[in-house]
């Protein structure tokens, strides 16, 4: 089993759906989202981080380092991962959006377990018939190919990037809340 995953929440959208509100706050459940997302991490990840841009003040009470996005014109999630790989420690990073309550240590653990089989690869869930590449297991060894191809044809939309990259989508049987993104 590979060891050593760093984890990586993206909390630093601008948050357009939620009507300009960090998505990762929101409460839930009475839980603010990230928080789902911080406990399914957790139990795999010798580090952890959460990406955010702004409302550093209130993430900061998890009490996890927190990472900006290098340009502050909110680029995405694709550019912004490409900016903040370069920054993270460790070799195997397990990725997850802020907005995700469905998500669960079950999921994070087939991610890992494909990852084992496939370790070149960004490995990703995909649920419901929809693929969710930011709920995924990658390489350090994908940083350059990915910032290559990011330099090389400007693009932003995250599975046009998969299809360039070595990647394998997960399949879950069950259909978990994994994409929250209308409040």
């Amino acid at each position: 089993m590979i060891q050593g995953y760093t984890g990586l929440i993206l909390a630093g959208g601008r948050g357009s759906r939620a009507g300009g509100v960090d998505k990762g706050l929101l409460e839930f459940n009475q839980r603010a989202l990230v928080e789902y997302s911080l406990a399914a991490l957790g139990p795999f990840c010798e580090r952890l981080y959460i990406n955010c841009n702004r409302s550093q003040d209130l993430y900061g009470r998890y009490d996890v380092p927190l990472i900006s996005d290098p340009q502050d014109d909110f680029p995405g999630p694709l550019k912004a991962l490409g900016a903040l790989l370069p920054q993270l420690p460790g070799e195997h990073i397990l990725l997850l959006p802020c907005d995700t309550p469905g998500i669960r240590p079950a999921h994070i653990e087939r991610l890992i377990h494909a990852y084992c089989e496939t370790p070149d690869h960004w490995i990703y869930l995909k649920s419901g018939g929809r693929d969710h590449p930011l709920h995924a297991c990658l390489p350090r060894s994908l940083e350059a190919p990915l910032n290559a191809y990011i330099a090389r044809t400007g693009e932003a939309r995250l599975m046009k990037a998969l299809a360039a990259l070595p990647s394998r989508a997960i399949s879950l049987e069950e259909a978990p809340l994994l994409n929250l993104n209308h409040f």
